[in-house]
């Protein structure tokens, strides 16, 4: 999601409520691979550092948003 200095919609909020739900879950997990360019890995890699958060984290909130959409 980006940074936005208008004031939230209640779409957004839905939106957050929805991603809470999805990675606060006690729901069974499945595991997703997908190939892709080491350089790409590097940069997702140091991001994740770079946030505290796991490459896991950010990976189910960026198919939240998309599925969102």
């Amino acid at each position: 999601m980006g940074l936005s200095a208008k004031r939230p919609s209640r779409g957004d909020e839905a939106r957050q409520r929805i991603l809470h739900e999805v990675t606060e879950t006690a729901e069974k997990k499945k595991r997703l691979n997908a190939e892709i360019e080491e350089s790409l890995y590097k940069r997702i890699k140091m991001k994740s550092v770079e946030e505290g958060r796991s490459i896991s984290d950010i990976t189910r909130d960026l198919w939240s948003e998309y599925l969102s959409k």
